[in-house]
């Protein structure tokens, strides 16, 4: 558990870079965003990390268990979600049980269907069979390929990936899990078809998903999204499975997350304890740049009379009179980066 704040659920199964301790370039960015609004619960699936490396059994029910117990564990009554990847099908099936447990659900680079459920060529399903066979040598760190094929794995991912951040990544990923653990989950998701169970979630759902991702297709995204009731849909202008923090759509991305969660600056002005919304946050960053209420509103692309509400709303909140004495404030507390 890091970060302070209510409770956020960060799940996903193997195939991360999401590291206990230390994560990777594909998910670091955004451990350091939510845990300044959060309090982030994570943990290592069956299987992979410091979890049991031979669990058995390896289904969605199981998956959802280890959900159910850590969930349990942690005491939590009600809590917000947020799962990239694979980790959409337990995602979608604790949600589909669980609702009344759930505040929100966030899904970045999900499917609602496994590879061999969804509508393929026969070229397309001899190629998701063939690479069954060599998930388990070619994610195996003792095989003599493993290193090579697990790039090539990693460069479909995140294609725009520096090769200093695939190196990295595949450093954790050869901790984190075993050939034979990869192959046993990727043969439970390529059979998953949870569409009926997506209908029946009734949370306030935000559905992320790359234009250009090449293992789980645009389709697919927009598919869940629509099966969701209460979801809300958002295309991301990447290449990439998950979004890097340098790309150009990591701020818009970062800000729709947050103001989807509800996500508040908890921040001691020095008189008492307040909190920002993320909206107040980045239009003070802006006033913190020299920038006029015009500017500002061009920039968010909101109305220079709702850039005006939104800095009174700060000012009251932080108890100051001047926009120069918030900013101040907001810079000794951390809010703001002095420049």
């Amino acid at each position: 558990m890091t970060g302070t704040g209510p409770p956020l659920l960060w799940l996903t199964l193997h195939y991360t870079d999401n590291d206990l301790i230390s994560p990777g370039p594909a998910s670091k960015h955004w451990m350091d965003t939510l845990s300044k609004f959060f309090t982030i619960i994570k943990f290592d699936m069956r299987g992979c990390g410091l979890s049991e490396r031979q669990p058995g059994s390896m289904t969605l029910d199981d998956w959802v268990a280890d959900i159910e117990a850590v969930v349990d564990a942690a005491g939590l009554a009600q809590f917000a979600m947020m799962t990239v990847c694979t980790g959409s099908y337990a995602a979608i099936e604790y949600a589909a049980r669980h609702s009344e447990r759930l505040t929100h659900l966030v899904i970045y680079g999900g499917s609602v269907r496994g590879r061999l459920r969804r509508e393929l060529s026969m070229a397309q399903r001899e190629d998701a069979l063939s690479a069954l066979q060599v998930y388990e040598s070619g994610l195996d760190g003792r095989s003599e390929f493993a290193a090579t094929f697990r790039q090539v794995f990693t460069v479909q991912f995140l294609p725009d990936a520096t090769p200093e951040q695939l190196a990295a990544i595949d450093a954790i990923l050869n901790e984190r899990m075993t050939g034979a653990i990869a192959a046993q989950s990727v043969r439970e998701f390529y059979q998953l078809d949870l569409s009926a169970r997506a209908q029946s979630i009734r949370v306030p759902t935000l559905v992320l998903h790359a234009l250009h991702d090449i293992l789980y297709p645009l389709s697919e995204g927009q598919k869940l999204a629509a099966l969701i009731p209460a979801a809300r849909f958002l295309p991301v202008a990447s290449n990439n499975n998950m979004l890097l923090e340098g790309e150009t759509a990591w701020p818009l991305v970062r800000e729709t997350v947050l103001s989807f969660l509800d996500a508040r600056l908890d921040v001691d002005s020095g008189k008492a304890a307040v909190n920002l919304t993320i909206r107040q946050c980045e239009v003070l960053r802006h006033v913190a740049n020299g920038k006029a209420d015009k500017e500002i509103a061009r920039a968010l692309s909101l109305s220079p009379r709702t850039i005006e509400m939104h800095v009174a709303r700060a000012l009251k909140a932080m108890g100051c009179k001047t926009r120069a004495e918030a900013v101040h404030h907001a810079v000794q507390k951390g809010l703001l980066s002095p420049e």
